[in-house]
């Protein structure tokens, strides 16, 4: 698996409740549990596609059926296939979009639905730098340039393995005409970023070691996934 790969599923209507059934029972008990628990239909929806967009992107990658997916969680959250696999995946989803990356080595994923930036939370979570490039930047481009910049964090945070106890201002990303850069004093530091246009409502940032990536994000439509994912069960 030299390419990295970077999925992307638009969510555009209810699925048939018997398909849906079958598709949250293809998880495990502890993630059908926290699915069902939710109190908005659409944070439910979203949650279960996420995983089943990870699963079928291991179950295509590796040529097995989902019931041979082994996940562990990391000491800090992140899940992980069990075994040596070579291969990593993550995931994100923000309104309509879920997003989903593999790779052969670490790789972060985030997209995120642009509104209205909250500059106190900029403020408090960016880096010096990337804040004083945020008010930098026209106010009728800054709602834009905010979720850059976040996606791109959140995307590195993902990768590195370490979550967010990895503090959001405690690095910088800069966007520049020659590239996207990272300033950082943390361990993990051997990786490049991409952005991805798949709506312009919406920011899609990815980080991986290597780099490797595609040149554009593989849509599946939301009935195709969840009928392709049966092939697996």
């Amino acid at each position: 698996m030299s390419m990295i790969q970077v999925y992307g599923v638009k969510l555009t209507q209810e699925p048939d409740p018997l398909l849906e059934h079958k598709l949250l029972e293809a998880l495990p008990i502890e993630k059908q549990e926290k699915i069902r628990r939710f109190f908005h239909r659409a944070d439910a929806l979203r949650c279960m596609t996420a995983d089943i967009l990870s699963r079928y992107m291991i179950c295509r990658t590796l040529a097995i059926k989902n019931s041979e997916i082994q996940l562990h969680v990391n000491p800090f959250g992140k899940p992980l296939l069990s075994g040596n696999t070579g291969c990593h995946f993550n995931q994100s989803h923000s309104g309509q979009w879920i997003v989903g990356a593999l790779s052969a080595s670490s790789c972060g994923i985030d997209v995120e639905e642009i509104r209205e930036p909250d500059m106190d939370v900029a403020e408090h979570c960016f880096a010096e730098q990337e804040f004083r490039d945020l008010q930098k930047v026209p106010a009728d481009r800054r709602a834009e340039y905010f979720f850059d910049l976040w996606t791109l964090k959140e995307s590195y945070v993902k990768a590195s393995g370490f979550g967010l106890s990895v503090p959001l201002n405690s690095f910088a990303i800069r966007k520049q005409p020659t590239g996207i850069s990272l300033n950082t004093e943390q361990e993990f530091r051997n990786c490049r970023f991409k952005q991805y246009s798949i709506d312009p409502a919406y920011k899609l940032s990815i980080c991986a070691e290597g780099g490797n990536f595609p040149e554009h994000v593989e849509l599946i439509g939301q009935e195709q996934l969840y009928i392709d994912f049966m092939n697996y069960l």
